[in-house]
């Protein structure tokens, strides 16, 4: 008995040692860039955009890393005067290439090269953020104001690419995680109606352009009282029937929930569940029927329009969706 009991120890050590064993030395994977074990700035995702909130590294910098074991080289270069702050990375080995580049005007850039092809993602203050990836000769693109609509347009092959690069150079946003977990919160969402009342949108921003100031202040008051899931309306107006007074303040609304604190689950599907282009991305989902099927539903009911109408095919034909307010 004592023989088969330390057996079985000695075999459950060797399954768990095998399940922690390391990458192989000569991966790329397996060396880790400098830029993630120096820490000197960290990033988060804050509203869908990538930034950096932590920097450590206040001083200008510039170093170079050479690794014989892997023939590997690592370059950095910080430069910093006041008000300004900009940094670049790379690593070069000899079948793979990494770069970032991030400076504090909202530029936020990484690639990765390997055997001809290519994935990077960019992102220059608020332009749309866009993925280009080039495989086989073929290139793609996708492009979203936040983070998680373009990862949303992606099929999982080229997501799951994008992810493997965004846990490499920048563990600390945790994409993966927080990707998966809202999903699955919108695709539960999908389930219930959509319960947001357009028409008193609109009347309240009607409010927005009365000649009385109190008036005015009394419907901006009514919108901020929406919370978040507004901005998901908000993103997605037709600003070219709004008056300047209307446009402005709107503005304002939105930008009360941008730069404020990480994204977590909660706020993500808060964000999103009245985003038309969240719930169109979905529908399009041919790798989840299911999900796919729910979304059209869902994004019919908030565009108001009947399902398989001409408008609601039209929804999920159309780049853009937009809310008519006024």
């Amino acid at each position: 008995m004592f023989a088969a009991l330390l057996l079985g120890s000695v075999v459950g050590q060797q399954a768990v040692h095998s399940q922690a064993e390391p990458k192989l030395a000569n991966s790329p994977e397996s060396l880790t860039p400098f830029i993630v074990k120096s820490a000197w700035l960290k990033f988060g995702i804050y509203d869908g955009r990538i930034l950096a909130k932590d920097i450590r590294r206040t001083q200008s910098r510039s170093l170079t890393l050479y690794h014989d074991e892997h023939d590997a080289q690592e370059h950095l270069v910080v430069r910093t005067v006041p008000g300004q702050y900009r940094l670049k990375y790379a690593m070069m080995l000899p079948e793979q290439t990494l770069h970032l580049e991030y400076d504090l005007s909202g530029t936020f850039a990484i690639r990765c090269e390997q055997d001809g092809d290519f994935i990077q993602l960019r992102q220059t203050g608020n332009s749309p953020i866009r993925v280009k990836l080039q495989r086989a000769g073929e290139q793609l693109e996708y492009s979203g104001q936040r983070l998680w609509l373009v990862l949303m347009r992606m099929p999982v092959e080229d997501r799951q690419q994008l992810i493997r690069l965004m846990n490499r150079l920048c563990p600390r946003t945790h994409v993966s995680l927080l990707f998966e977990e809202s999903l699955a919160g919108l695709s539960r969402l999908s389930l219930t109606p959509v319960q947001v009342d357009l028409n008193k949108v609109r009347e309240l921003v009607a409010m927005l352009d009365e000649k009385s100031y109190s008036v005015r202040q009394h419907a901006d008051r009514q919108l901020r009282a929406f919370g978040r899931p507004l901005v998901g309306v908000l993103d997605n107006v037709d600003h070219s029937t709004l008056s300047t007074e209307q446009r402005t303040r709107l503005r304002l609304i939105t930008k009360v929930y941008q730069v404020t604190q990480r994204d977590s689950v909660e706020s993500i599907v808060a964000t999103l569940k009245w985003s038309p282009q969240c719930w169109q991305a979905l529908a399009k989902k041919a790798s989840d029927p299911l999900m796919a099927k729910h979304a059209n539903i869902r994004l019919a009911e908030l565009m108001e329009v009947e399902l398989q109408s001409p408008d609601s095919k039209e929804l999920l034909a159309n780049d853009e969706v937009l809310f008519r307010l006024r």
